[in-house]
């Protein structure tokens, strides 16, 4: 598109043709990634309401910025995203306004660390998010970073070489969790470990939030860790957003003085509407909802082994997460490029020893999205099947396209929502 032969009203038109075509693909695509979510209809409604141009600035009830009666209805739901957040995580205290988890995460480092500080964190090659790393927000924190030892393909910790690491260093932050999470970590015993160094245990749940305040994964801060960062979106199926939850009063005080004014002066008002809908649905329907995933990937795992495609930890179940990752070596980019011809969206991702081979040998699949459809058992097998046939090449992608068009077509409805009561 050549803007510069484009009327201004052109444009206008030519970005909201864009928006349509872009949102008619995805309704015939079969979305398996991680780190996207699909929020319910009642969710996305309030996103284009008046408050998508309204700042906000402060506490609810004692709002610096603007005064009066600007507060009166965002006071409310702010309020009511905080005490949701609190009941469903089992935190006394909650940072709701980050606009991002990495801005969450920036947060915690900022709050706890000083230039130079050590942190021991989940390694990127162990499943860890880069946010904790130098090349991340942890970077501009200037910490040092060291990574955590890695134990077995399945993004793990040892402990003991851990133990024996952390007795060596002046630790300041022990972080574990990130972005390939497949079993539960042992944060009592890291938080033992935590306690010898005087460091602060931060449990990345980005890609947990739902499982987590479900009870259906583990309690981070039941267990011992000291915060716990999670996103908004992904398995929550909220708003791009990030909470930071904690039982630290003294840690508290510092993220939220750090968040405002130092990080964001204002924020739009319909992502707090959009999130407190999100956070009622999962009062609502979490338990359920997480169970149904973790069923889901583990039988997707056992799906995909029938098809000839080796997936990571098959002796251990596959997964007690909402995720499972495939082992295709030299296949992880064909696999990925023949998947999305057949608009089955994942990608490739690297498995615990690509970072010294250069290379990602892996991809990285998640049932959240495609739970809250309402896919269950029967289907993990019929989309296990079309994962096969495309990376063996059986039939076109048009073909393949059609039949994940026509399984799409049985689940139009947004499932563990509000949506029901108004299709009622």
């Amino acid at each position: 598109m050549r803007t510069a032969t484009m009327t201004p009203r052109d444009v206008a038109a030519r970005i909201e043709s864009l928006v349509s075509e872009h949102d008619r693909w995805r309704e015939q695509c079969l979305n398996l990634n991680p780190a996207e979510s699909a929020m319910s209809r009642r969710s996305r409604a309030v996103l284009s309401s008046d408050m998508a141009t309204r700042l906000t600035e402060g506490f609810p009830g004692c709002k610096l910025y603007p005064h009066g009666k600007h507060n009166e209805y965002i006071d409310e739901i702010e309020a009511i995203c905080i005490a949701f957040a609190r009941r469903q995580f089992g935190a006394s205290h909650v940072e709701w306004r980050p606009v991002s988890t990495s801005m969450a995460v920036a947060g915690v480092l900022f709050s706890c660390l000083e230039p130079g500080d050590v942190i021991l964190s989940q390694s990127e090659d162990g499943g860890g998010n880069y946010s904790y790393h130098k090349h991340g927000p942890a970077g501009l924190a200037r910490a040092r970073v060291v990574d955590i030892p890695v134990s077995g393909e399945a993004f793990e910790i040892d402990l003991e070489r851990l133990r024996a690491l952390a007795g060596k260093l002046p630790v300041r932050m022990i972080v574990i969790g990130g972005s390939n999470v497949l079993f539960p970590y042992p944060v009592a015993e890291l938080r033992q470990i935590a306690d010898r160094s005087g460091a602060t245990l931060v449990y990345d749940a980005a890609h947990l939030g739902l499982l987590v305040s479900a009870g259906r994964f583990q309690r981070p801060l039941d267990e011992g860790a000291h915060c716990v960062v999670v996103s908004t979106h992904k398995i929550m199926g909220g708003p791009v957003g990030g909470l930071i939850l904690t039982n630290e009063a003294d840690l508290a005080n510092k993220l939220h003085d750090l968040t405002f004014p130092g990080f964001m002066q204002t924020r739009d008002q319909n992502k707090y509407a959009a999130l407190a809908i999100s956070l009622a649905e999962t009062m609502e329907f979490g338990k359920e909802l997480a169970s149904r995933m973790v069923e889901n990937a583990q039988v997707l795992g056992s799906e995909l082994t029938k098809e000839g495609i080796e997936v990571l930890a098959k002796e251990r179940g596959f997964t007690q997460s909402h995720q499972i990752f495939l082992n295709l070596g030299a296949a992880a980019q064909h696999f990925e490029v023949a998947c999305q011809a057949a608009n089955i969206l994942l990608s490739d991702c690297a498995l615990t020893g690509d970072a010294a081979l250069s290379r990602r040998s892996g991809a990285r699949i998640a049932t959240h999205e495609i739970t809250r459809l309402g896919m269950g058992k029967r289907e993990m097998g019929q989309i296990a099947r079309l994962m096969g046939r495309a990376w063996r090449g059986e039939g076109d992608s048009g073909e393949l396209a059609s039949s994940v068009r026509a399984l799409l077509e049985r689940f139009s409805t947004m499932h563990y929502s509000f949506d029901a009561d108004e299709d009622e």
